[in-house]
Formats: structure tokens, sequence, C-alpha cells
């Protein structure tokens, strides 16, 4: 991804930071979810699918607090371009495992080499942390906007 790219994804994921969590919802400053904040970002942006179609024509809402792993996949897998794990740079969206389930996604970030920006639920709002050993323990696939 181009570093110009890169720094626009960065500076829109931060206008969320703070809003709070709220499961399924997708607005800034109100509320939103994980994948609610990766939709906003790249509605913002207009980042799309490889066909032109934006990130939302793929959003779904009827899913759980621990989403079905396999469908967030897939339905990533659909949108954006995966990469190596290894190749994870600032601006790309990864997949995170928790408790065994790939449920959580966020935004990579420059933030003290390498950070992310996710709205997480035990946190009840949209951080942006350093991507710490246990953090990148749980990154199961890496994916890159469309350019």
């Amino acid at each position: 991804m181009n570093s110009e790219s890169s720094r626009k994804i960065i500076e829109q994921a931060r206008t969320w930071l703070g809003t709070p969590y709220h499961h399924q919802a997708r607005l800034k400053g109100v509320g939103c979810d994980c994948l609610g904040l990766v939709v906003g970002v790249a509605d913002e942006l207009g980042l799309t699918h490889r066909d032109g179609r934006l990130l939302r024509s793929f959003d779904e809402t009827d899913y759980s607090h621990q989403p079905d792993g396999a469908r967030l996949t897939a339905m990533l897998q659909s949108v954006l371009d995966e990469i190596p794990k290894e190749e994870a740079e600032p601006g790309d969206l990864v997949l995170f495992s928790i408790e065994g389930n790939p449920q959580h996604v966020g935004l990579l970030t420059d933030y003290e080499g390498l950070g992310v920006i996710h709205c997480y639920a035990p946190s009840r709002k949209v951080v942006e942390h350093r991507l710490d050993k246990k953090w990148q323990s749980r990154i199961v696939k890496v994916f890159r906007w469309q350019q």
C-alpha cells in the first residue's frame, strides 16, 4: 500500500477514537463495534472492493457478540486482498482470534512502531495501542485495501 493511502486510513481511523462500543452500530462518535469502525472508515474514504462496490455493500449486522469466524473471514476475503502476516504494515486490516475464534478486526497504525485502532468491547470504546506480543499472537489474517 502506498504511504499516502496508509496515512489517510490511519488519520480517518483516529477520528473514531473514543467512539463508544455499541454492538452492530456504525456511527462515529455515537457508537460502533469493531466491524462498524472498519466499515465507517472505509465509507468515509470511499475504499472499495475490486469491482468498485463500497465495503458497506458487503456489510452485515445480524451477527452475535461472538460472531461466526468463518463467515467474517469469508466476507473479508471476498472484499480485500489477503497478504502474508509478515508483510503487514500501517493501514492494513487485521483479523484477530479471540478465544480461539477469528472474530475481531482492527486497522494497523504507526503507533509506537506498529499499533492498532479497534473498537474493543472490554475497553467500551475505540482505542489505539501498541501491537504488543499478545495482540500479535492473535493475528489470524491480514488484508490490504484495493489501490
